[in-house]
């Protein structure tokens, strides 16, 4: 498991939010972020990002993952958010014992970290596209860490006690040496390739960031 998560770090260019949430399943994670279960779809990667840059002006056509024919698919797509140029995609997955979410760009887990830990814990960590780095974690409905590693000057819940077992020893980019500790920590694996498959998203209207 050279790089068990550390690949998330690379693969997003203009930041993301990656949570770690235990004991539950994909959809309960997003519904713990505000989805309706009613309105979550299974979207592939692909299908997300074309959906990120689609135009304001664009064409139902223009976006090739969806049959623009299939009236009852955009109806319920359409219901959900996804068609209306949503701030926030949420993808979510599991591996043994953990629930997992994916954010390209927004950071929406964050402010959900009461609610995605409640009756059990929740890590995250986001970089965004000017470089800040921020780490977090809750335990039974109550936020105990987040900050921004190495800089507990900012600030920030428990930045001087940390997250507890990682130690940000200052050697790489922060979200990186988070990702490497939640591997250590816990022997999660996920493959680049799973998270390109059809997985449960949640389409929001508004960034939390």
């Amino acid at each position: 498991m050279a790089s068990g998560l550390r690949w998330i770090a690379t693969a997003y260019d203009l930041g993301y939010t990656f949570t770690l949430c235990e004991g539950i399943e994909p959809r309960e994670l997003l519904g713990r972020m505000g989805a309706e279960p009613r309105h979550i779809h299974e979207l592939t990667n692909d299908a997300v990002a074309e959906l990120q840059m689609w135009p304001e002006d664009g064409h139902l056509g223009d976006l090739e993952f969806l049959d623009w024919e299939d009236e009852a698919w955009v109806a319920r797509l359409t219901e959900a958010g996804f068609l209306s140029h949503p701030e926030v995609l949420v993808r979510a997955g599991s591996v043994p014992g953990w629930a997992y979410a994916i954010e390209d760009i927004s950071s929406r887990a964050p402010a959900y970290l009461t609610a995605l830990s409640r009756g059990t814990r929740a890590y995250t960590v986001f970089r965004g596209v000017n470089g800040e780095h921020q780490v977090g974690y809750a335990r039974d409905g109550q936020v105990l860490a987040y900050y921004e590693p190495g800089l507990p000057h900012l600030g920030g819940v428990g930045a001087r006690e940390g997250v507890p077992g990682f130690v940000y020893s200052g050697q790489e980019l922060p979200d990186v040496a988070f990702l490497r500790f939640l591997e250590d920590e816990y022997g999660i694996y996920i493959a680049w390739e799973d998270t390109q498959a059809p997985l449960p998203t949640a389409a929001f209207a508004r960034a939390t960031y």
